[in-house]
């Protein structure tokens, strides 16, 4: 299905109306204080909103449908079991003590819990990743994009055998174009015309190596067996492409600049107000092709037996829990422990993009209720996002790069008119995702590293300028890092990845400072330096060994449990060989066993 003219214009409707939603919240900022925390005046039912869109919004929308379309329902646990109960947890323990200290970062309550050297270290932990995160959902925002708009460049395969398709995907970069399978040179010259490949390859041991060139005009042509496709042979061949109309480059850029632009004016409130209207667009919109989906294969019935007649590739597609020696991602030892105890807690409790949301609530009440109100909304996430990746790939099976699925699934089934309202679904997720990392990073920046060692005194509105320079700043840079992220097969297991490497330090010493007295400073610097250190460690020996340590062909849960156990362990240590904390500063960031706060 190609957007008619009703969709643009809902789409062009909705960009505008957003962006200028945003400049009319952002107006009336006139501090630090109101673009970093929204002067502290919202609601519980938007911050619960903000939470969840920002959450699903463009890695999930892409990555775990992309992920679920080649691992299928076990996807779900991250929001079943990674979501719901660490946020009621969070709602009641740590948002509370968090809100009630009046910080604007997580940084900032561990330096005021241990010393500035710990929130120096977690500070630049954080400035680093999220610049580098910004680059990999702007990356994902220009995926959909493209794929919606069909705007990748495209890429004939002329072949008898439709599997070679997924071989030329691979030797070719699969993230970068769409392939379009002819099985005869008259069905070919029909798509060439209609779709306006780069380049076209004919297999000779199916056709003749007859002069075609004159059928297909311009295109280059390159002639190919079976037995010579590689990565090497794709680099070569791809450089007789001709240069394609649009690059994923330019998407980068147009969404960038759009997101910027609301960001810049209009700082955390009106992350959280454009936040509101994207969930109910984007839950609405993914819930809507849950169902039409299901429709459109004939059923719940039908869509079951299509997927288990796949056989090897689907057999564990509709299973929760995924042996130990899986080789996915997703076993059920990494799922418990890896995202249970120590991935799923680090994101809603020491996420500085997540949290930061419930630090400009109006009230203690409000920032309690708006993490109870976003696990409610999560339970709907793997209905709206990972049971549709495994519709895309009932759907068509051959989609080369999984991270498209959900976007193809999305073009190819819905009529002109819900196609344009089911791409602003999208775009909301994936808006909501960078203006989520674009405000937290210069919140980071701003408050933990220039206000603390550039220029410790400064009005308020010196602050609202750099803040906002600094969103500047990384919105150019998640340009250019997006750039590097087409290498990875999966956009959600490369953020997985990266937060594996400080989530479980980061967690250990968030929890040891809430509920153990007797952590110090030099425990938690120590046990944050060591564990990042290890995660870096396992990461390089596991890739770089013979055997590698892990069976599971990314090993992010693993490594952010062993990364945990390591800090928690180092930091209980060191603290129990230096001086204890004085009980004056601990009142108020350590939770007593008799459930009063100091």
């Amino acid at each position: 299905m190609v957007l008619g003219p009703i969709d643009y214009t809902i789409i062009i409707v909705y960009l505008i109306g957003t962006v200028a939603f945003g400049a009319y919240i952002g107006r009336k900022i006139k501090s630090g204080k109101d673009y970093f925390l929204a002067g502290r005046s919202l609601p519980w039912w938007a911050i619960g909103m903000s939470l969840v869109v920002s959450d699903i919004g463009a890695i999930d929308m892409v990555g775990i449908a992309g992920s679920a379309y080649l691992y299928g329902i076990v996807l779900g646990n991250y929001d079943w079991l990674g979501s719901v109960p660490v946020m009621i947890i969070g709602a009641f323990l740590f948002i509370p003590m968090f809100w009630k200290r009046k910080i604007a970062t997580i940084p900032e309550w561990l330096g005021a819990r241990y010393n500035s050297s710990v929130q120096t270290t977690s500070a630049l932990i954080w400035g680093i990743y999220m610049p580098i995160s910004l680059g990999i959902i702007l990356y994902a925002s220009a995926v959909m994009l493209n794929v919606l708009l069909d705007l990748n460049p495209k890429i004939l395969v002329i072949s008898d055998e439709k599997a070679i398709v997924e071989n030329i995907a691979h030797a070719t970069n699969a993230k970068k174009y769409d392939f379009i399978y002819s099985g005869t040179i008259d069905d070919a010259v029909q798509k060439a015309n209609d779709r306006n490949p780069i380049i076209i390859f004919i297999d000779n041991s199916a056709f003749t190596t007859a002069d075609y060139q004159q059928l297909f005009q311009d295109k280059p042509l390159v002639y190919f067996s079976k037995e010579e496709v590689s990565p090497s042979w794709g680099e070569s061949n791809m450089h007789r492409a001709r240069e394609p109309d649009w690059d994923i480059f330019y998407s980068i850029v147009l969404m960038g600049l759009i997101i910027g632009v609301y960001t810049f004016l209009g700082g955390l409130r009106a992350v959280v107000y454009t936040d509101v209207i994207q969930c109910i667009v984007m839950l609405g919109g993914s819930l809507f092709v849950l169902f039409f989906g299901i429709y459109k294969l004939g059923g719940v019935t039908e869509f079951a037996d299509i997927i288990g007649a796949m056989g090897e590739r689907t057999k564990d597609h509709f299973s929760l829990v995924l042996p130990v020696d899986t080789k996915t991602p997703h076993p059920w030892s990494g799922i418990l422990f890896g995202l249970g105890f120590v991935l799923a807690n680090a994101y809603w409790l020491g996420n500085q993009a997540i949290v930061q949301r419930s630090l400009g609530a109006r009230s203690m009440a409000d920032a309690k209720a708006s993490y109870i109100f976003g696990a409610l909304l999560k339970i709907l996430i793997p209905f709206a996002m990972v049971i549709p990746g495994i519709i895309a790939l009932a759907h068509n099976p051959a989609i080369a790069d999984a991270d498209k699925a959900m976007a193809t699934l999305i073009k190819d089934i819905m009529p002109t008119g819900l196609l344009g309202i089911f791409f602003a679904a999208f775009l909301a997720g994936l808006m909501s995702s960078v203006d989520t990392y674009l405000n937290s990073a210069a919140t980071v920046w701003t408050t933990d590293l220039y206000k603390k060692f550039i220029r410790p005194v400064a009005d308020d509105t010196h602050y609202l300028f750099i803040g906002r320079l600094f969103t500047v700043v990384f919105i150019l840079v998640a340009i250019y890092v997006a750039r590097f992220a087409t290498r990875f097969e999966s956009i959600y297991d490369l953020v997985q990845t990266l937060l594996s490497f400080f989530q479980g330090p980061s967690l250990a010493i968030i929890v040891l400072g809430v509920l153990w007295k007797r952590a110090t400073g030099p425990g938690a610097l120590a046990g944050l330096i060591g564990g990042v250190a290890f995660s870096s460690l396992l990461i390089w020996v596991n890739n770089n060994a013979t055997i590698p340590l892990f069976q599971v062909s990314e090993p992010f849960l693993y490594v952010a449990l062993w990364s945990f156990i390591l800090s928690l362990t180092l930091t209980i240590v060191v603290s129990l060989y230096t001086k204890q904390e004085p009980d004056e500063k601990l009142k108020g960031l350590v939770y007593r066993y008799d459930c009063l706060l100091y």
